[in-house]
């Protein structure tokens, strides 16, 4: 009996840390209100496969010392908030979120906001305190950044085209876990935190946040990091448990080759936790080679996703595609279309241009699934030619008709520069072709 007692007590001693491990695995993306969103087909998504296996193949290799210098990059930009002394914003970046409450807006429900809610969301805000606290802190959970700090939703009259569900114009951006951060200050309940990570700034739920140590950076922050390769997974440990995009970034600890995880103690702070990943496939070393394969492999995933507005939802919209496809191959974009037209090594001007030589400018200049084109508003991926035609890969609100309405296609399609060219009823002077502006060269 004894003989029996000491095995046991051997065998708990030595798997319990096991089971203390955090656990990275398959997971999904919770189906919400965006998958019954409308959703239409035109001759593009009839036609042309959706799939990029094919298209993948007329990718250029790039070389191992190009990624080497962009991924360098990526992470200085990642891990910069950790680094500022200030904000950095200017009046106009740190006031911006005001501009709502001059407008009529609406719930999603289209009833009115009244004035008085906007005025307690300012108070809220409490930019009287605006860096009074700077410090370094990492996010615990995959999590929303919003304009004001509040859950609630708001929109322009839901009852005009294009300003009712999914444009929350509360709904900043998605960040996801293990994200470097600076605080500057709580909100005035002191259930928020307004924060700046590498692109983007807004109010994040304390909940969601932790406070960094001097030795918390040296140990996380060690130029050896992973990053998934497969969307929507979960991390659990405990009784926690967060949905992990394609994109995520884990350090690798040096002497076991784990992943590390960030969780909150109960001072606020975080610790490290070391990951057991149960499909060694979902996450690997970055950057990934950048190669046909793995091109088929990261863009094949987003496709057929609906469109998320801000990253609403744990979906997507169009820079956060661009964003999240570039990510793995040691790229960074920052978080909206007007900033990421900036981002390439080259940019290529066709605003202007006729039709026909924007085709022939863009067949010829742009690169296969390493350029973006780019309209005020929206940003594609240029994924290579079929039949002498430019086909892209854009996560797409929807066409405008000659009536004013959308012709809604609400999810990451691959279609050509001219999708819906066939319907009379298409508005031909605003198709993306006649109004494409920019060639983004990485």
């Amino acid at each position: 009996m004894k003989n029996i007692m000491i095995k046991l007590f051997l065998l708990l001693y030595f798997t319990l840390p096991l089971f203390s491990e955090a656990i990275l695995t398959i997971g999904y993306r919770p189906k919400t209100l965006l998958d019954k969103m409308p959703s239409k087909n035109v001759a593009d998504t009839r036609d042309i496969k959706q799939n990029t296996t094919i298209l993948a193949k007329q990718v250029k290799s790039m070389s191992r010392l190009e990624q080497k210098r962009y991924d360098r990059a990526y992470n200085r930009k990642f891990f910069r908030p950790w680094f500022r002394k200030r904000m950095g914003l200017s009046w106009k970046q740190k006031n911006w979120q005001f501009f709502f409450a001059k407008h009529r807006m609406y719930n999603r429900y289209g009833k009115r906001i009244s004035k008085r809610w906007f005025k307690y969301q300012i108070r809220n805000s409490n930019f009287r305190e605006y860096q009074s606290i700077l410090k370094s802190a990492i996010t615990i959970r995959h999590t929303d950044l919003k304009i004001y700090p509040t859950k609630r939703e708001f929109y322009y009259n839901p009852k005009k085209i294009g300003e009712g569900f999914p444009f929350d114009y509360n709904q900043n951006s998605s960040i996801n876990i293990d994200t470097p951060l600076i605080v500057s200050h709580y909100s005035k309940d002191r259930k928020w935190a307004y924060i700046r990570c590498s692109y983007a700034y807004g109010w994040l739920p304390v909940k969601d946040i932790a406070f960094v140590s001097k030795s918390f950076k040296k140990q996380f922050m060690n130029n050896n990091y992973a990053i998934t390769l497969k969307d929507n997974l979960f991390i659990k440990y405990k009784n926690f448990k967060s949905i992990v995009k394609l994109g995520t970034i884990f350090p690798i600890d040096f002497k076991t080759k784990k992943y590390m995880v960030a969780v909150r103690d109960k001072n606020g702070y975080a610790k490290i936790e070391l990951v057991n990943v149960k499909k060694k496939w979902i996450i690997a070393k970055k950057p990934i080679l950048f190669n046909s394969s793995n091109v088929a492999l990261i863009s094949n995933q987003l496709i057929g996703e609906p469109y998320g507005w801000g990253g609403k939802l744990y979906a997507r919209d169009c820079s956060s595609l661009t964003r999240d496809f570039f990510a793995p191959f040691g790229i960074f974009l920052r978080r909206n279309s007007k900033e990421q037209q900036y981002d390439g090594k080259k940019v290529i001007s066709i605003k202007g241009m006729s039709p026909k030589k924007k085709k022939r400018t863009i067949l010829k200049r742009a690169k296969p699934f390493r350029s973006l084109l780019y309209v005020k508003g929206h940003i594609v991926l240029y994924v290579g030619k079929r039949r002498g035609e430019p086909l892209i890969l854009h996560n797409y609100w929807g066409a405008r008709l000659k009536s004013g309405k959308k012709f809604i296609f609400g999810r990451a399609i691959l279609t050509t520069t001219q999708i819906g060219k066939e319907r009379k009823d298409i508005k031909k002077r605003v198709m993306l072709l006649n109004t494409f502006s920019k060639i983004i060269n990485f």
